[in-house]
């Protein structure tokens, strides 16, 4: 299934949000992304037509499996453009946010995969 940078957008924000509160809602989402409630509302929906997410008892949402699988893999990749740009590039952090947000709905998971092994092993080499 192909999705929008948006989608990927939501379901990362979902995720991580997720992990600091039990309960997500829309105006978690409206805040975390800086989008208007309306906004939110009318993607959740769409997300959840995908089977993304399920919208539950007053307003809470949850990521289903496929949601959670999709929304993990999306943040690996921003984790290790982040880790890339500023560890071993030594990007700025507010520009490598920025851009790690950009680029991980662009790369491959194979790409993603073979840029964390390089980070691991320049690391590893530094020590």
């Amino acid at each position: 299934m192909k999705l929008t940078k948006s989608n990927e957008d939501y379901l990362e924000a979902i995720y991580l949000i997720g992990k600091e509160k039990k309960n997500v809602g829309v105006k978690d989402i409206s805040v975390f992304l800086d989008i208007s409630l309306p906004s939110v509302s009318e993607a959740m929906k769409k997300l959840n037509k995908k089977d993304l997410v399920k919208n539950e008892r007053y307003g809470k949402i949850k990521l289903t499996e496929k949601g959670k699988k999709t929304a993990r893999k999306v943040y690996d990749k921003h984790k290790t453009l982040l880790d890339f740009l500023t560890k071993i590039l030594k990007v700025e952090n507010k520009t490598a946010l920025q851009e790690a947000c950009l680029i991980e709905h662009f790369i491959s998971s194979d790409t993603n995969k073979k840029l964390k092994n390089f980070v691991k092993k320049l690391k590893n080499n530094r020590r």
